[in-house]
């Protein structure tokens, strides 16, 4: 438990252990499976090409020179001898005899995995595998499907884990090169069953060693306390205080200030907070760390380090940085390496009570602690300094009056505007945990200013925040916390629009569904593109008719910008809210052409003078009219096709049986007192707000002319357009069964979430025309003409468009 060390150092510490199980070898086996299945999934989806990649690669090693070949040749037979007694007696020398034994015991059960795989893939048992891992042979029969040497040879290595080893480690590498390259000379196996091969050794060495535990290589107390004497820290005590902190081993020393070895340095006397890092440890923060970079978006969290010494920089240079901003917080007053496998670094902790104990002790913070806090935060923002880990148990109040921080955190320099505003947000929740919304944010605006606390309101979500803070905001006393912090930043600028919340998670619902959608969208088009010779097709178009197309592309701007200055209660420039449709069709690159429609439409409005509420209102109403036009027209094109007889205007017993559950769900929602709530805070005010500013649209016969005219024309444009695509390919279908196959087309493409409904629209108005009449080898180009006029030739003149009406501040 105890002893002294060499300089004199007390070390107090329970024994440790003699074998671990790192966790980053649970982190490289996951990471292995993956990549192994990957890789035989991408070789049975790429056969020919795997076939001439192997043919390019033999060609390109059986031109390497003679001498060479041979080398490697001698190196692969005699390694493969030799190397086991070599990586046995380096074992034997570093006095792990267990390990020397599991090593081959390794090596063993994988030539026999190898030797029963290899028989059952080559009875086609799974025949997958088979047509995968070999090729036939001249003989009649098939290569090998696993090369049993390098799968031992791997799986040998991983265990006995020779890395960092002089001597041993780059034999051993040049060994297992030289085996690879002559085995795929001989062409006994296929290059996939060498990839193969190196991954199942490499997999089997992993779970040996995590099924059993590795040899520990974590230092001792003693040769920690020995490493930081020799860096100038005069310590009397070392005691461990938790084995592992975040993946660290935490020490508290105690120092003296007399004697120091280099007169000079700083280090006063009285308690120091050690971490050492080790290998056996490191994994585990770092596999962390890189779950939460694969699953949240950059900002959130910093990537993992992926050595030991860029974490010991990293967190040296964060305190270092801290202690130049004049901010308490651990300080580093030395760090260093302990041995080939672990650094420590030790920090001089500052004095101070945590924010959530002051709230117990004196029952909140006064007003000069909050401006504290706050005034700590505005010097983290102006040096670009991210913290990332505000909560209530980081941050502190020193006895001068001062706030720092416990832990330096896992944050960045010169960090990028998203993490610092999460920071922000951090720090608002935080406070408002000790004193509540209100104060929280009216203290935040003392110091730092509006601007700055409003662009922390996207960014107020629970994702963004630390567990322990998640934790607390779970309690049933601060679960409406959040809310209010929201909705106290929100009256801030009640004037403006609020800003949408900032999606932190890479993978969303709406991301699988948007990928599922167009891939299967995408797989139709596939599918009815592969029918069409597109050459013979475009050749024989009249292209008189493909203007004609383009011409009623332009022509539904138009009528979008005549039916918005329809709805909009101020007059609107015809030229910038034409550009304004026409940078609607470049967001539509980025996001379903609704969305886009919406969102720039309503910033469009606001700037030409409405309240957001009534902007937003209008947008609506453009967005209502355009809909009647939709159904209008669809009627009469259905009814002048023929399909409109047969259908009853009188309501189907479905749709009768709909609407009363319909009004029932919708009554039992208003039921549910936050429902109410809601409705009564937040829908109701707007719809009073906006509804004269509707109503006063209808009693204007000139707007109401402009509003309906030009969704009329919006839509008839977009039948135009399909109309002369399929003249242009020489068929000629009705205008109105065209027009039933756009409208039911459109509303069909749209329900599928990707951008400008791609794909999906596609698919629908090709299978819509071939219904009609029209041969698929004709619908697909037809369609393609036609979305190549709507949709993307108008994106570049979108993009100039954007950028215009950003530049003049129209948008």
């Amino acid at each position: 438990m105890g002893g002294v060390s060499g300089h004199g150092v007390e070390v107090v510490e329970p024994p440790i252990p003699a074998r671990v199980r790192r966790p980053a070898d649970a982190v490289r086996l996951l990471a292995v499976a993956l990549l192994m299945l990957l890789g035989l999934l991408v070789a049975e989806f790429g056969v020919d090409t795997r076939g001439a990649v192997e043919q390019d690669l033999v060609q390109a090693t059986s031109g390497l020179p003679a001498v060479l070949l041979t080398l490697l040749g001698w190196v692969s037979g005699f390694g493969i001898v030799l190397l086991p007694f070599g990586v046995g007696a380096d074992l034997l020398l570093r006095r792990r005899p267990l390990q020397l034994v599991q090593a081959l015991a390794a090596a063993v059960l994988a030539g026999i995995l190898v030797i029963v795989v290899s028989q059952l893939v080559l009875d086609g048992h799974p025949d997958l595998l088979r047509t995968v891992l070999t090729r036939p042979t001249e003989t009649g029969g098939r290569t090998d499907p696993l090369d049993v040497v390098i799968v031992s040879l791997v799986a040998l290595l991983t265990v006995a884990d020779i890395v960092g080893r002089k001597w041993v480690s780059p034999i051993a590498t040049a060994v297992v090169v030289a085996t690879v390259v002559t085995a795929m000379l001989s062409q006994t196996v296929t290059l996939a069953a060498l990839l193969t091969s190196l991954l199942l050794g490499w997999l089997i060495g992993l779970a040996f060693r995590l099924g059993f535990g590795a040899v520990s290589t974590r230092p001792p107390g003693d040769q920690v306390a020995q490493a930081l004497v020799d860096t100038g820290i005069p310590l009397t005590r070392l005691e461990l205080v938790d084995a592992n902190v975040d993946g660290d081993r935490r020490y508290l020393g105690a120092t003296t200030a007399d004697d120091q070895p280099h007169p000079g340095e700083h280090v006063p006397a009285g308690p120091v907070d050690v971490r050492v890092i080790d290998r056996d440890t490191f994994g585990l923060a770092s596999g962390r760390r890189l779950l939460r970079v694969l699953r949240l978006r950059n900002g959130f969290t910093r990537a993992p380090s992926l050595t030991l010494r860029s974490e010991l920089e990293h967190r040296t240079l964060m305190g270092l940085l801290l202690d130049q901003a004049g901010i308490p917080a651990p300080r580093p007053v030395g760090s260093c390496e302990v041995g080939p496998f672990a650094a420590a670094i030790a920090f001089v902790e500052p004095v101070g009570t945590r924010i959530d104990r002051l709230r117990e002790e004196q029952g909140g913070l006064t007003d000069e602690q909050l401006r504290a806090v706050w005034t700590m935060a505005a010097e983290l923002q102006r040096r670009h300094i991210a913290h990332r880990s505000l909560g209530p148990d980081a941050v502190l109040l020193t006895p001068d009056g001062r706030a720092g921080l416990r832990r330096n955190g896992a944050g960045d320099l010169a960090a990028d505007d998203v993490t610092l505003r999460i920071d922000l947000a951090q720090l608002l929740t935080t406070v408002a945990l000790q004193v509540g919304a209100e104060r929280s944010v009216a203290s935040a605006v003392a110091v730092l200013g509006e601007d700055a606390v409003v662009r922390a309101l996207p960014l107020l979500q629970k994702i963004a925040l630390t567990p322990s803070t998640r934790e607390l905001l779970g309690d049933d006393d601060h679960k409406p916390l959040l809310g209010a912090l929201r909705e106290r930043l929100a009256s801030l600028r009640p004037e403006t629009e609020q800003p949408e919340t900032v999606e932190l998670r890479r993978v969303t619902l709406r991301t699988i569904v948007t990928l599922v959608g167009g891939g299967v969208a995408g797989y139709f088009v596939l599918t009815q593109l592969a029918q069409v010779n597109l050459g013979d097709v475009v050749s024989s178009a009249n292209w008189a008719w493909a203007l004609g197309c383009v011409a009623f592309a332009f022509a539904t701007f138009a009528g979008a910008s005549v039916a918005l200055s329809g709805a909009a209660s101020v007059p609107l420039r015809f030229h910038r809210t034409l550009m304004t449709q026409l940078a609607v069709a470049f967001s539509g690159l980025v996001a379903p052409a609704a969305i886009g429609n919406i969102a720039l439409n309503t910033r469009y409005l606001q700037r030409s003078g409405l309240k957001p509420a009534v902007a937003a209102a209008s947008v609506g109403l453009a967005q209502a009219a355009q809909f009647c036009s939709y159904f209008v027209l669809l009627v009469i094109g259905s009814v002048l096709a023929g399909t409109g007889l047969q259908l009853s205007f009188s309501p189907s017993p479905k749709l009768v049986a709909v609407i009363p559950v319909v009004v029932i769900v919708v009554l039992g929602l208003l039921a549910v007192p936050k429902v109410r709530a809601f409705v009564s805070k937040r829908v109701l005010p707007q719809i009073r707000q906006a509804v004269p500013q509707v109503l006063a649209v209808f009693q204007t016969p000139r707007r109401t002319v402009k509003l309906l005219g030009g969704a009329l024309l919006l839509d008839a444009s977009f039948v135009g357009a399909l109309v002369c695509a399929t003249r242009a390919f020489g068929q000629e279908p009705s205008v109105a069964a065209v027009a039933v196959v756009y409208f039911a087309g459109a509303i069909i493409g749209s329900a599928v979430p990707t951008p400008g409904g791609l794909g999906g629209i596609e698919a629908a108005l090709s299978y819509g025309l071939t219904t009609i009449g029209v041969p698929i080898a004709i619908a697909v180009p037809a369609v393609l003409l036609y979305r190549l006029a709507t949709y993307w030739l108008p994106i570049p003149f979108g993009w100039w468009s954007l950028n215009r009406l950003q530049k003049v501040k129209a948008l």
